[in-house]
């Protein structure tokens, strides 16, 4: 996946010009004076740009954005065979690992240390 925020930073800035041009505008025409009118008469083409690169730059991320999204792990669209030994289903977890059967808690105390976490680690439940 690449790293996006390039372009999206690209388009903040292309955005926050069209912006600054727009303020400088506003000020220079409401300023009153014939003079501040012709210098925001002035600025359109500058906006007319700005316009177009932010437009382009927005685009540009959202096409980059878009086509990082496509999952092209093949192998996740498949599944395996359900087994047959175990008719009511999977021992997986939520997160994909195998699970432990129950144990009983007589059975766990037996259980040296190192398995009895081995044991916590795979999820695994006791009964009594």
């Amino acid at each position: 996946m690449p790293n996006l925020k390039p372009y999206y930073d690209a388009a903040l800035a292309a955005d926050a010009e069209v912006k600054r041009i727009l303020a400088e505008m506003d000020a220079a025409f409401n300023d009153g004076t014939p003079k501040g009118k012709q210098k925001a008469l002035d600025l359109r083409p500058a906006l007319d740009e700005a316009q177009k690169q932010a437009k382009q730059s927005n685009e540009l991320y959202a096409r980059m954005r878009d086509a990082s999204l496509v999952n092209d792990n093949m192998a996740a669209l498949f599944t395996s065979p359900p087994d047959v030994a175990n008719p009511s289903g999977s021992l997986d977890t939520a997160d994909g690992k195998q699970a432990v059967a129950p144990m009983k808690l007589a059975d766990y105390r037996k259980l040296p240390p190192r398995e009895r976490l081995a044991f916590a680690k795979k999820h695994g439940q006791i009964e009594e």
